[in-house]
Order: C-alpha cells, then structure tokens, then sequence
C-alpha cells in the first residue's frame, strides 16, 4: 500500500513548481528538429526526425504538421503536442489511419499540462497517418453553440526495413564493435564479468548533424558502414535508456579502414 505525506500549502506550492521545472526542462530533450536529411518511401520525400533524447530513435511535434518522415522498423517514435497554453484546450488522443504499422509502446515521460505525447513503435513496413484533434464550438444564433472536435494536426510516418537505408556511396569503411559493461557489481576471481554486445543502430552523422549512413550491429556487437573522407560523429541508438553509448568522433583522412569501438555503460555498479 501506498504511503501519502500530508503537506502544508507552501511545500505544495515548492513541490509543483520544481515539478513543472523539471518537467519543463525533461521535455526540452525531446524537442523535435528535422536534420534535413531526406530519402524516398512509398514514392514520397520524407524527412527523417531526429533528436528526440535517450531511448527514443525519432520524435515530431506542433511543426511537423502535413509533413513526411521516415523512421525504421523496430524504432520508437514519440510525438508530443502543446496546447499553447496550459489553460488552453488540450489536444485528444492521436489516430492512426490502419493497424499493423504501428503499436502504441510504454512511455516514460510525465508531461506537464497542456501538453499530450504518445509512444509508437513501429512493426511492420508501412505507411500510416497519425493524427489529432482539439475541441472546438460553432456560434449558434439561438441557443447553446454546438461543440465538437476538429483536426488540427497530422503527419505521414512512412516504415521502412532496413533493406531501405539510404545507399552509401563507395568510400572508406569504419568498423568496430559496440559492447556495454559492467555487466555484474563486483567482478571476482573465477568469475568475470566481460562486456557484452549491444544490439542497436549506429548512424554516421555529419557536424551538422546530418546522417549519411546507418548500420546495425550484428549478434556480436560488430558493425561497418562505408562513408567518404570527412570526419563524422558516429551515435548508437539502442532504443532503451540503458546501455548508454556515447557519441565518438572519427576523423577520416585516408583510405585505410578505421577501427571504432564503442563502449557503453549498463549502469550497473
């Protein structure tokens, strides 16, 4: 059973304001931004949303409206929408035009008022329309105005399989594996505790930003992706909060292979 504290006014007053900062500030990191990058889909240019915070692969919001995005099969896309105000009129709950696409995933955000997000990730290659709506009232001459809701928001979400990347022109390969550790408290004697593979989705990205590769590692924690000379910040998305990878900067110079490993903390200590 649940234990609940009393408290007086101004320690509720104290506790409501750090938890909309907080709030405030966990939100910000899920702020949608599209990173220019484009590629084809069911015959559409779609744009591919990226920078949505740990474990979430892609997130759109108020500015993503009418708009084509692009995410994979097996990622998560979170889509969050503010009222305005936080005594505007809330959005509803999203639709999404067919089934099988997508499926509605865990979230673990908790959004302040005014604002409604949702968790997708996506099943099965497709192309679905998500949409949403607010509540709104007609005038009417006599009598109460009549009140109902009108779409204001929607976004294509075309899924693809990996077979779908964008091509990567012929270039020098960046290899490596990708592992997190530690994977038990205490290490002893007899029975060590080695890292172990991560499963996840490596992407190549420009100083911009911008992704002009995309690799998943294998059973092993390996990856390679081909890319031109340039230096390029290589992300792992893993599609969890942990293990959290770290970003690691490759400088291209040559045309040797250049060996990359990543490794990942599990948080376990």
């Amino acid at each position: 059973m649940r234990k609940f504290e009393v408290m007086s006014a101004p320690k509720v007053a104290g506790a409501f304001a750090v938890a909309v900062v907080a709030s405030a500030v966990l939100l910000a990191m899920f702020v949608p931004s599209d990173n220019g990058q484009t590629r084809s889909g069911d015959g559409l240019r779609c744009m591919v949303p990226r920078g949505s915070g740990p474990g979430y692969d892609a997130s759109i919001g108020n500015q993503q409206n009418n708009g084509s995005y692009c995410i994979f099969v097996d990622e998560r896309l979170l889509v969050v929408l503010h009222s305005g105000s936080q005594v505007g009129s809330t959005w509803r709950d999203f639709s999404v035009s067919r089934t099988g696409v997508l499926t509605v995933a865990p979230i673990t955000l908790m959004f302040p008022r005014g604002v409604t997000g949702m968790n997708f990730r996506a099943v099965h290659p497709g192309t679905v329309v998500i949409s949403a709506q607010r509540p709104a009232c007609s005038p009417a001459a006599v009598g109460a105005p009549t009140c109902g809701a009108v779409e204001l928001w929607r976004a294509r979400i075309i899924v693809q399989s990996r077979a779908h990347s964008p091509p990567v022109s012929s270039g020098v390969a960046i290899f490596g594996v990708v592992s997190a550790g530690p994977t038990c408290p205490v290490e002893r004697v007899g029975n060590p505790c080695p890292p172990r593979p991560v499963s996840g989705t490596v992407d190549v990205r420009t100083g911009a930003g911008g992704v002009v590769a995309t690799t998943r590692t294998d059973s092993k924690g390996r990856y390679s992706v081909s890319v031109k000379p340039g230096t390029y910040l290589l992300t792992v998305l893993t599609g969890s909060v942990f293990p959290r990878c770290p970003s690691r900067t490759v400088n291209i110079t040559s045309k040797a292979s250049v060996q990359a490993d990543i490794n990942c903390d599990t948080g376990i200590r």
